[in-house]
């Protein structure tokens, strides 16, 4: 068995060399970047891996042999910096790694997936070594020996409540999953949920099913939700921390679908024709106004040519009725605007339960592209909106900043912009903050006793940002309270940059 862990992991502990510039400290945050000897390909994942003060970071990328990286840097206190703890050479036949929750020792686990295995991070102890030991035997619809392809996906997580990991992965006619107990052993259960099937030409492609995680019948247990066309699915969660396999079906507004309707395809497997569409796509179920019980968020799309969309979010607040949850035919509240939206985000700013929303506006007229084509640029707005007492989103934004997201005609890549609400000064209401260009940052402070929800002029700070940040990864990551920030270069950035990532830390 040491042989094959062997073979498929190889480790350098701590020999990994990479250069860290001193932090600087000044403004809103203090910077620290980290040059790498391969090029970063995936966003930095943030995660509490090892018993050491702070956070980890796990970096992802490949070499100039084509060889997949894993490095795990811990924040050293003593320097006030990150350090390569382990650097691991991922085998061709892995093709997807995760971290799960927090366990009971305040701790998370790092996996990795090939098609017949998950392995699980063992740091290391003492006198051992760094190890991978095999958490489980697998079975989904990723069967290849040879991905294209090494990334983040989500495979391990809290299913049942018990605080343990547990591993679920789709098949093509059902979902596995793999349930701890409380003695660390996992037991298999399959549930009828079949993955996508969509016929292309010359072939057919499986997609997993988008699977959502709430308490649907208020019995204090997480149950598994499916969406299909006007209709909830819900997996309950039984006494013996298993689910049923045979779903409760939840009415919902029969115009409501699972799938965006550009993935909708006739009978004779020709997509949707653009010039009159009328769709309604789940984007979210979760508890919106602070009720304990999940409500849906849908996009409303409505066109009637490739040029003329518009595009809003729609809110169904759940009832409970006789011991049975529903959802209303027609929106409680809306979100909408003259200029498309996009990009919903979800908060709760103030951690009183009812949450704030947040959209990205623009406007997609004829002049508009031109002017983009031209500039390389197109100016979107991002607007915040709230809650009142009686759940009804405001009319108006609360926030409304513009942000810039730029493209390459020459190259076909693109920068979106930074885009996070996460508290910045250890407050515990979340702040805005946004990049402004490729040089600038911007932080709108929230101010929760003021008449005002954030303060009129946001605090900048220049710094250089990737050209494509809105992907970085944010938490707190040296234990002080404040919210920090991991930046990595990509594509659309100058190729010596791509063995870089930057560290920000709230001041």
């Amino acid at each position: 068995m040491a042989h094959h862990f062997r073979y498929f992991f190889l480790f350098t502990c701590f020999g990994f060399i990479a250069t860290s510039s001193n932090a600087k400290i000044s403004g809103i945050f203090s910077q620290q970047q980290i040059d790498v000897n391969f090029n970063i390909d995936q966003p930095v994942l943030i995660a509490d891996l090892l018993p050491h003060a702070g956070k980890e970071l796990v970096v992802v990328g490949i070499d100039d042999q084509q060889q997949r990286m894993l490095v795990i840097y811990y924040f050293d206190t003593h320097s006030d910096s990150y350090i390569a703890q382990d650097t691991i050479q991922i085998a061709p036949n892995v093709f997807a790694y995760d971290v799960g929750e927090p366990l009971l020792d305040g701790l998370q686990r790092l996996y990795l997936l090939d098609k017949s295995n998950v392995y699980r991070y063992e740091p290391a102890h003492l006198s051992q070594k760094s190890t991978w030991v095999q958490a489980e035997s697998v079975a989904s619809m990723y069967i290849g020996d040879k991905p294209d392809a090494f990334q983040k996906m989500d495979f391990v997580r809290h299913i049942n409540n018990d605080s343990l990991d547990d591993i679920i992965l789709p098949h093509f006619e059902h979902l596995n999953l793999w349930l701890s107990d409380c003695c660390g052993a996992r037991h298999p259960q399959t549930l009828p949920i079949a993955a996508r099937i969509e016929m292309e030409e010359g072939g057919v492609g499986y997609h997993d099913q988008k699977l959502y995680f709430q308490d649907m019948n208020a019995d204090g247990k997480t149950d598994l939700v499916t969406v299909e066309q006007g209709q909830l699915n819900v997996f309950a969660q039984q006494d013996d921390m298993r689910f049923s396999d045979i779903a409760t079906k939840i009415e919902i507004n029969n115009n409501i679908y699972a799938l965006d309707w550009w993935d909708i395809k006739a009978a004779n497997g020709q997509r949707m024709d653009q010039s009159n569409i009328q769709h309604r796509v789940v984007r979210k179920i979760e508890d919106l106004n602070a009720d304990g019980i999940p409500d849906i968020a849908v996009q409303f799309t409505k066109s009637s040519g490739v040029l003329d969309k518009i595009i809003d979010f729609e809110f169904y607040y759940s009832v409970i009725e006789k011991g049975k949850l529903s959802y209303p035919n027609i929106a409680n509240t809306s979100v909408t605007s003259t200029e498309t939206l996009s990009d919903l985000v979800v908060f709760d700013s103030d951690l009183d339960g009812k949450k704030e929303v947040s959209v990205s506006s623009f406007d997609i007229g004829i002049s508009q592209i031109i002017g983009a084509l031209l500039s390389g640029s197109i100016d979107q707005d991002v607007l915040i909106f709230s809650m009142d007492e009686t759940g009804q989103y405001s009319k108006k934004p609360i926030v409304s900043q513009e942000v810039e997201m730029t493209f390459s005609l020459s190259s076909g890549a693109q920068g979106q912009p930074l885009v996070k609400m996460i508290d910045i000064n250890g407050d515990g209401v979340k702040d805005i903050v946004y990049s402004d260009s490729d040089d600038r940052i911007r932080v709108l402070f929230a101010t929760p006793d003021h008449k005002r929800p954030y303060a009129k002029r946001a605090q900048k700070q220049k710094i250089a940002m990737p050209k494509n940040p809105f992907d970085a990864a944010t938490g707190d990551i040296n234990g002080d309270g404040k919210t920090d920030i991991v930046l990595h270069h990509g594509s659309a950035d100058s190729s010596e940059l791509l063995k870089r990532f930057i560290i920000l830390m709230a001041n």
